[in-house]
């Protein structure tokens, strides 16, 4: 049997060792990068911004379906909201694309016997008064510059974040939005109108909805929400 004390001799560089080994395999914290830093900033300003459900009261008119006739043409409009859309549902409790102060959204519902399309250019929403007068975005992924931007940061530092798989889910939407194409027979979509909602009340709407018909050309249709 070795003496104790040339035992311990032989531990020590076996404990050293050990102790190494060990500290080697501790996972070093590093403080997160100056751009990780400004991605979750920015995420955290984009989230509360746009995705956050929005506490400001909706617009306080009738919610009635107005629906105005022409011959051979029908066009049927409702204000809705954005956050209660199926198309803008997220697992999380957020909105999948955008709140409800991103704008003031809307319901059409065209019926024709002829080609018929939306006509962008002659499409308006005044707020309260004439003076505060909001214009259509023709395009669906014209709302979506947010969480594309998103995306790009979310790629570029390679930080976690849902921002790109939230685009990549926007196809919903953008089948439910108006299109510009010429169709007959019954169609329905959703237009948005982008405006400064968390800072306007709105107690009167009156929506102009310009349409193209077949052998009409272009007619704008009035509709006063109270």
């Amino acid at each position: 049997m070795l003496p104790l004390r040339l035992l311990l001799l032989l531990l020590l560089p076996l404990s050293a060792c050990m102790r190494a080994n060990l500290l080697s395999n501790t996972p070093v914290v590093q403080p997160p990068s100056e751009a990780r830093q400004a991605f979750d900033a920015a995420t955290a300003a984009l989230r509360q911004n746009y995705l956050d459900r929005d506490t400001v009261p909706g617009p306080v008119v009738s919610h009635t379906p107005q629906t105005q006739s022409d011959g051979h043409f029908s066009v049927t409009v409702t204000p809705v909201r954005a956050e209660a859309q199926p198309w803008n549902v997220w697992p999380d409790g957020t909105a999948r694309l955008f709140n409800d102060a991103v704008g003031y959204l809307w319901l059409v519902q065209l019926r024709s016997v002829r080609d018929v399309r939306w006509s962008p250019a002659h499409t308006r929403l005044a707020v309260n008064d004439t003076e505060q007068t909001f214009f259509p975005v023709a395009q669906a992924d014209d709302l979506l510059g947010h969480l594309l931007q998103g995306a790009k940061w979310e790629t570029r530092v390679g930080a976690p974040s849902n921002l790109d798989l939230r685009m990549r889910n926007a196809d919903d939407f953008r089948r439910a939005y108006l299109g510009t194409d010429p169709r007959k027979g019954d169609r329905e979509g959703v237009l948005l109108f982008p405006a400064p909602t968390r800072n306007l009340q709105a107690v009167a709407m009156e929506l102009t909805l310009g349409v193209w018909s077949e052998g009409d050309g272009v007619r704008e249709y009035r509709f006063l929400f109270e």
